[in-house]
């Protein structure tokens, strides 16, 4: 590299390293607060860590926050999304890959600008609509409007993977006498496997942070909040809202699942993702 092209890069660093900055600076200052003792978090505002970290503040928050039911909620909200998503995805980019039918064009078309339409113009009528059936503050209310939020992204991406799969592998599993239904579990989604692993962990990150629906629909009863939603309720506590140390660890240990797992697929993520913007 010369030193023209050197020169060149300060620019574009700079703009990363300052885009860093501003990201990780919350992280840092949640992170810290919530390690301060609970009489310092108001001295050395500037000064995030303490030189006496301290758990006080995550114990408070397990003692006082049913963090465990919390928990499980958000876990069975979030895998149930990402399940119903996936198994609607498969068969639908699979369709659109290798199949030939009227409207074909039109109906993909319309997949793509499912994407421009977003979640929350859908709040009041799919929550009327639950109403009606009885389905507010239980779970299946939760995750049944949830199936569309992300399907449009995922049927693209997975179509742009089966797209280059090989048509004849596909060929020689039919003359062995496999149904499309066969084809499409046994050869085709396990030759995917990191495209639909990496969809899945996006949807299931999108759906874990998901705070306004879970509030609307789920924010009725204690027994239905999701840990969005019960860190939220403990911060406009009297109880909990002057405690700003046990507020950052409630909401460390609401966002700590998801980072954990992106940083353990984060490789697979980006490399299925930059895949499926080049293919087909």
């Amino acid at each position: 590299m010369t030193v023209r092209d050197t020169r060149s890069l300060w620019l574009p660093r700079l703009v990363l390293g300052v885009a860093v900055l501003l990201v990780l600076t919350p992280l840092v200052f949640q992170v810290g607060i919530s390690l301060k003792p609970p009489d310092q978090v108001f001295s050395n505002v500037l000064l995030p860590l303490s030189s006496l970290p301290t758990l006080d503040s995550y114990l408070v928050v397990l003692q006082s926050v049913p963090i465990g039911q919390y928990l499980m909620n958000s876990l069975l909200f979030s895998v149930g999304v990402t399940v119903g998503q996936i198994a609607l995805a498969l068969p639908a980019a699979y369709a659109f890959s290798y199949y030939q039918f009227r409207f074909k064009n039109l109906l993909l078309a319309l997949v793509l600008i499912s994407l421009m339409v977003p979640f929350v113009v859908t709040y009041i009528p799919n929550y009327l609509l639950l109403a009606q059936f009885r389905l507010v503050n239980t779970l299946p209310g939760l995750i049944v409007p949830m199936l569309g939020v992300s399907l449009g992204f995922g049927i693209f991406l997975l179509r742009q993977h089966f797209m280059t799969f090989q048509r004849e592998i596909l060929e020689a599993s039919m003359i062995d006498g496999a149904n499309s239904w066969q084809t499409l579990t046994r050869v085709v989604a396990p030759a995917n496997v990191s495209a639909v692993t990496a969809l899945a962990v996006y949807i299931l990150i999108n759906t874990w942070n998901q705070f306004i629906w879970p509030l609307m629909v789920g924010g009725g009863r204690v027994e239905s909040y999701t840990l969005t939603v019960g860190v939220q309720m403990y911060f406009t506590n009297p109880e909990g809202g002057n405690r700003w140390g046990s507020v950052m660890a409630a909401s460390v240990l609401t966002s700590l699942p998801t980072v954990v797992m992106y940083l353990m697929m984060r490789k697979g993520i980006l490399r299925t993702f930059t895949e499926g913007a080049v293919k087909g």
